[in-house]
C-alpha cells in the first residue's frame, strides 16, 4: 500500500492520521470511550459482538485467550458467532484504540491474534465452511485494509506480520475473484465480496492481478445490481438490514474510487442513489431501522450521513442547518470536515415501493408501514399484510424480529405469520418452509394500492396464500391513516365455508388493560378497538427480538373469530383519548340495508368534537354497486371519508 493512498481514513501521513485522532477525541469523546471499552474486552479475552451494524450481534460474552480459540467451532451453538469472529471488524476497533491511546496492549493483541489466525486458518475444504466463506472473506479484507492503512504511519504490528498480512490479502483476493459468478449476483453476498476485491485492487495496485480484479469487480457488480436492485430502489431480499449492508458496501467502493480518482460506471452511482433514496423513505422519523424481514433495530443516521457525503455533488453549496456527523459516519469517512444537512433522514414521506410491495407513510407524528409484496428469498418473512406503527416517537405495533438463523433457536417461529401483525386462517401459515432459508409454497400478493388525499392515507393489499385450502379463502386488508394520528384497519375474508380467523397485533408494551372490545396500553398511550362484536380478544406475553440473539417480552393481542362464508372485521387504532366516540351506522343501497361483509359505515367523534364518517366497501353488492345512503346522505365509492367540509373518495 502506497503512502499516498487515502483509503478509508483519508490519511496520507502520520500528521494527517493524528489529525484524525484529534478530531475523534474532540467531537466524539463519548463514542471513543465506548470504543475503548469494547476493545479492552477483546484484549482481555472477552468476545462480545455488539457494535453498531454488527450483522449478528451477541449478548453473552465468550471468554477465550487467543491461544485457546477454536477457530472452526461456535461456542454458543450458532455458526453466526463463528462468522462474526472471522470478519475481524472488532480488530479495526482495536487498531483505533491504539491510535487513540498508543497503549501497547492493543498493539500486542493485534500481533497475537493475526499471527494465530494466519497459522490456524489456511484455505482448505474444511475452512471454507468456517473462516473462508466468501462473504466473510470480503468483509475481512476491507477490515484488514483499514488496519494496513493505519499501520503505515503508526505501527500496529511487526514488519514480519505486515508481510504475512499482505501475502494473505493477495491470496484472499484470488479466492474472491475465482468465486465471482452471474448467478450468485442475486444475493447480497456477492456485493459484500466485491467490496473486498475492488478495495484490494485499489489499495495494492502492485498485486499481479490487481487490474483484472478491478475490471472484473465492476463487471460483476453491474450484473449483480441489475439482478437485485428493483426498479423502485429496494434490494430484492425483503430485509432492510441487508438492503443497508449492500448500500454500505457500495458506498465503500465509491469512496475509494473517488479518493483514488478511479472511474466507475455511472450506473454504479445511480444504483447507490436508488438504494440510498429507498433507505431514506423507509427509515423511521427518529432514524431507526424497522425490524422488517431479517432486520434488527438499528440507528440508520450514520449510514445515511455517509451516503449523503459520498453521493452529494461536492460543488453544490452547503445548505444551512448543518448536522453533526455521528461516530459511525466519522469513522467511515475519516479525517476532514464533511458538511451535511441530514437530507436523507426524511421525516415525512408517502411512498409505495411497487416492486417490493412496501408502503410507507410517515410524518414527525406517525410512522406506518404496510407489506403486500413478494417473500424475497431466505431473509424475507411471512409478513403479507403486516403493519408497523409508531406514534410520537414510540413504537406501537412492531415486527417480532428475527432472533436467530438456527432452527433449534426458533428460527421459523419468528419467521411465520403469527409473529407479525397479520391474519391467519385455520391456524395454517400461508407460506411453507423446509428449513431456515428455503420454501415449498409461497403466497402470491395481489391488489396493492396506495393513495393519499387531503392528508388521509390509504393502503390496500391481499394475497392468495389460502387458495390451497379445501374451501379457498381470499384475504384482503385496507388501512386508512388520518393526519390526527388514528387509523382504521379493515380486513375481509371472501370464502364459502366455515373458517377460524386469527388476527395478530404485537404491541411494544408489557402491560395491557381490557375494557369490553377495547385494549388499552398505558405505557404507549394507545388503544385498539375491534368493531366486530363476535370477535374475541386474547392477550398474552410473547418474545420479540430487537437484535439478533436478544429476547424481550412484549404483548401479543389476538382477535379470534369464526366465520361462515364471507365476512369482515374492522379495528380502530387510536392514541388514548383522541377518538372519543365510535358508532357503526346502517348502510343502504336501493333502500336495502347492506350487510357488514359488503360495506360498513363508521362515524367517529374526536376530542375537539369534530366528526368523520368512514365508508368501507369489502365486496360488490349483489345487485351491483350504486350510491350508498348513510344517514340520508349519498356516497359513491369503495372507500370514502366524509367531514363537514368535504367528501373524499380514496378509492
Amino acid at each position: 500500500m502506497e503512502q499516498n493512498f487515502k483509503g478509508f481514513f483519508n490519511c496520507t501521513s502520520q500528521e494527517e492520521l493524528f489529525e484524525f485522532k484529534e478530531e475523534l477525541l474532540k467531537n466524539n469523546e463519548k463514542e471513543c470511550q465506548e470504543l475503548l471499552a469494547r476493545s479492552q474486552r477483546f484484549v482481555s479475552g472477552e468476545y462480545l459482538f455488539d457494535n453498531a451494524w454488527d450483522m449478528e450481534r451477541t449478548h453473552e460474552p465468550v471468554f477465550w485467550q487467543v491461544a485457546d480459540i477454536e477457530w472452526s467451532t461456535s461456542p454458543n451453538g450458532d455458526l453466526e458467532w463463528l462468522y462474526m469472529l472471522h470478519r475481524h471488524r472488532f480488530l479495526v476497533d482495536v487498531g483505533l484504540a491504539y491510535l487513540l491511546t498508543e497503549e501497547p496492549e492493543y498493539q500486542e493483541y493485534l500481533e497475537r491474534f493475526l499471527h494465530a489466525f494466519l497459522q490456524h486458518n489456511p484455505l482448505n475444504q474444511l475452512t471454507k465452511q468456517s473462516s473462508w466463506r466468501t462473504i466473510d472473506v470480503g468483509l475481512r479484507v476491507v477490515n484488514w485494509l483499514k488496519l494496513v492503512e493505519m499501520n503505515r504511519f503508526l505501527p500496529l504490528f511487526s514488519d514480519e506480520l505486515k508481510q504475512k498480512v499482505e501475502t494473505a490479502l493477495e491470496i484472499q483476493g484470488t479466492y474472491l475473484y475465482e468465486n465471482l459468478s452471474i448467478e450468485r449476483g442475486q444475493s447480497n453476498w456477492q456485493v459484500l465480496e466485491i467490496a473486498g476485491l475492488y478495495s484490494l485492487s485499489l489499495a495494492f495496485p502492485n498485486f499481479e492481478k490487481a487490474d483484472l480484479w478491478q475490471a472484473e469487480s465492476l463487471f460483476y457488480l453491474t450484473h449483480s445490481f441489475a439482478l437485485q436492485v428493483e426498479a423502485d430502489g429496494m434490494q430484492r431480499e425483503q430485509s432492510f438490514m441487508y438492503h443497508n449492508e449492500v448500500l454500505l458496501c457500495l458506498l465503500e467502493i465509491l469512496q475509494l474510487a473517488q479518493r483514488t480518482a478511479t472511474d466507475v460506471p455511472e450506473k454504479m452511482v445511480d444504483y447507490a442513489k436508488q438504494l440510498a433514496r429507498a433507505a431514506s423513505l423507509f427509515v423511521k422519523p427518529n432514524g431507526q431501522q424497522p425490524m422488517y424481514g431479517d432486520s434488527d433495530q438499528e440507528d440508520m443516521t450514520g449510514l445515511l450521513q455517509y451516503a449523503e457525503v459520498i453521493l452529494t455533488n461536492p460543488e453544490e453549496p452547503v445548505k444551512k442547518n448543518q448536522a453533526d456527523l455521528t461516530f459511525f459516519a466519522k469513522t467511515s469517512l475519516g479525517r476532514g470536515q464533511f458538511p451535511i444537512t441530514d437530507c436523507l433522514l426524511l421525516k415525512e414521506a408517502f411512498h409505495h415501493f411497487e416492486q417490493a410491495g412496501i408502503m410507507i407513510a410517515k410524518s414527525p407524528l406517525t410512522y406506518h408501514l404496510f407489506k403486500c409484496g413478494p417473500l424475497g428469498g431466505g431473509h424475507g418473512h411471512d409478513d403479507l399484510l403486516h403493519i408497523d406503527l409508531a406514534y410520537q416517537g414510540k413504537d406501537i405495533l412492531i415486527d417480532s424480529g428475527r432472533y436467530s438463523y438456527e432452527l433449534s433457536k426458533h428460527r421459523l417461529v419468528f419467521k411465520e405469520a403469527t409473529a407479525h401483525n397479520t391474519i391467519v386462517v385455520d391456524k395454517e401459515n400461508f407460506n411453507q418452509h423446509t428449513d431456515a432459508w428455503d420454501s415449498v409454497k409461497v403466497a402470491t400478493p395481489i391488489n396493492q394500492k396506495a393513495t393519499e388525499k387531503s392528508g388521509i392515507q390509504f393502503f390496500e393489499g391481499g394475497h392468495l396464500g389460502y387458495f390451497t385450502l379445501a374451501d379457498p379463502v381470499y384475504v384482503d386488508r385496507k388501512v386508512i391513516h388520518f393526519p390526527e394520528g388514528f387509523s382504521f384497519v379493515s380486513d375481509s375474508y371472501i370464502c364459502r365455508g366455515n373458517h377460524e380467523i386469527e388476527t395478530f397485533f404485537h404491541f411494544d408494551s408489557s402491560t395491557v388493560q381490557q375494557k369490553q372490545s377495547m385494549l388499552i396500553f398505558p405505557e404507549l398511550g394507545y388503544e385498539i378497538s375491534c368493531l366486530a362484536k363476535e370477535a374475541r380478544w386474547e392477550c398474552y406475553e410473547k418474545n420479540s427480538a430487537p437484535t439478533y440473539n436478544e429476547l424481550r417480552k412484549i404483548t401479543c393481542a389476538r382477535a379470534k373469530k369464526n366465520i361462515q362464508g364471507t365476512a369482515a372485521t374492522t379495528y380502530l387504532l387510536n392514541p388514548q383519548g383522541l377518538v372519543t366516540k365510535v358508532e357503526k351506522l346502517p348502510v343502504y343501497s336501493e333502500a336495502e340495508q347492506q350487510p357488514d361483509e359488503v360495506v360498513e359505515a363508521i362515524k367517529v367523534q374526536l376530542k375537539d368534537r369534530t366528526q368523520k364518517l368512514i365508508l368501507i366497501q369489502h365486496q360488490e353488492p349483489a345487485h351491483g354497486r350504486r350510491a350508498y345512503c348513510v344517514e340520508g346522505e349519498y356516497y359513491y365509492g369503495r372507500v370514502v371519508v366524509a367531514t363537514d367540509q368535504e367528501k373524499i373518495v380514496l378509492y
